[in-house]
């Protein structure tokens, strides 16, 4: 370990060591030197006999450099200083070489951010894996009373929910508010929903039992978006009542910043409210509600499927009209929907850019390389190996492409912000787009 510490301390405090090495060697010369005029040779012969007897001083120096440090590491930032220079002397082709490595890679990364955040990343949920849907041919909604059949009758679910699109207008209940009023994107939910999703509210509480009946008082959870820029951030929001399309409403609890719940409609919603089913119990053909439900943990999808599958047949034989096709699907596959083709479409094509513009770097590189054979000739005739000279061009070479991916990265960041605003409404988790660790 002392010996590694000495190494490494030699490695920054070269020059004061090659001064040292010099008075070193200088200093043995010295003593053969007057040992052989000792011996009757005159103060020139003795010289010469001095160095003959110690040997090559070149060959001393080179044997104690790498023995008193990390010999690579000085010929790696020998290498990445002459590289520097290399290119600094030709800027028209590091320009040109950097650019295309920075458009094919800032592209490549810039898609990388959204298939990562859109297709890859789970869903911001407890266990999401065992969040699956439950709709008719994949993506309809479902009448109330299907829902309550599901329900009651499958064994396969620890619980399951639903909910409903809903946009009010929100008016604040507290006279001094001078806020207008706000049309805004929400949803009317069943008391276990967000609950079976498994996201602590910020603050505050989930519906409980009872809160979705007829009759019971209206009770409200914000989002932390809502909650911020309409309340301020305001910890006493809790009790306060809001109006929503004129009725007064409780609030009751705020959801955690990250938390997003709208997967079926383009917006995202911003405060959720009780569903009262009471008014469509009995309805069959009323489609209106987005069923969901986690699976219990020994459960496989596969036999989830089977299971309603065979609720349904029993409840098609009854009402043969409403109980066709239906189907249960994991939940981020719902989320996804039909944008995962052509978004791995687009990554294949942006992937194949990046080929191409590799490609014309190599052969900027090798036309470079065929103009520097005089460089190389003389290099050699000094006593560079053909390795030596092999790891000096792959060090400009690293060097070039380590230019090129920190353009990359800085378009990537701006390409990101591009893509994200230029997004169409229908593309789900679009605003977690980012470059992170996962995407570099």
């Amino acid at each position: 370990m002392r010996r590694f510490a000495a190494k490494l301390a030699n490695l920054f405090r070269s020059r004061s060591a090659e001064r040292e090495l010099a008075r070193e060697i200088e200093s043995h010369l010295a003593m053969l030197q007057e040992d052989f005029e000792r011996r009757g040779l005159s103060p020139e012969d003795a010289k010469l006999a001095a160095r003959r007897a110690y040997g090559g001083v070149e060959q001393a120096k080179e044997l104690h450099r790498e023995a008193r440090s990390f010999q690579w590491i000085e010929h790696l930032f020998k290498d990445l200083r002459y590289g520097t220079r290399s290119l600094l002397r030709t800027p028209a082709f590091t320009a040109i070489a950097v650019l295309a490595l920075a458009l094919g890679i800032g592209a490549n990364m810039a898609l990388l951010g959204v298939v990562n955040a859109v297709l890859l990343r789970p869903l911001a949920y407890r266990q999401p894996d065992q969040l699956v849907t439950i709709l008719h041919n994949d993506r309809g909604p479902v009448a109330t009373a299907n829902y309550l059949d599901w329900r009651d009758q499958s064994r396969s679910f620890t619980a399951m929910g639903a909910a409903d699109y809903w946009s009010p207008n929100l008016r604040s209940s507290d006279p001094s508010d001078s806020n207008p009023a706000e049309h805004l994107y929400a949803l009317k939910v069943t008391q276990n929903l967000l609950p079976l999703l498994g996201i602590e509210p910020l603050m505050g509480r989930w519906f409980i039992a009872g809160e979705d009946q007829d009759g019971a008082d209206h009770e409200v959870i914000l989002s932390y978006r809502l909650w911020q820029r309409r309340f301020n951030l305001d910890r006493n929001v809790l009790g306060r009542q809001v109006t929503l399309d004129g009725e007064p409403y409780t609030v009751v609890g705020v959801m955690p910043p990250a938390f997003k719940f709208a997967p079926f409609w383009a917006t995202r919603a911003e405060l959720w409210v009780p569903d009262a089913l009471g008014s469509t119990l009995h309805q069959r053909g009323g489609n209106h509600l987005r069923v969901f439900a986690r699976l219990r943990p020994s459960v496989t999808l596969a036999q989830a499927r089977a299971d309603i599958a065979a609720v349904t047949g029993r409840l098609e034989k009854e009402y043969p009209d409403t109980n066709r096709g239906v189907v249960v699907n994991p939940l981020k596959q719902t989320v996804v929907g039909k944008i995962e083709e052509p978004l791995l479409l687009l990554l294949g094509a942006v992937g194949f850019v990046l080929l191409i513009a590799c490609a014309n770097v190599a052969h900027m590189l090798l036309a470079r390389t065929s103009d520097r054979q005089r460089e190389i000739a003389v290099r050699v005739a000094l006593g560079a190996g053909r390795s030596r000279v092999m790891v000096q061009f792959l060090t400009e070479n690293l060097l070039l492409a380590a230019l090129g991916a920190a353009a990359g990265l800085l378009l990537a960041f701006a390409g990101t912000k591009t893509l994200v605003a230029m997004s169409p409404a229908y593309i789900p988790r679009v605003e977690t787009v980012a470059i992170d660790a996962h995407v570099g």
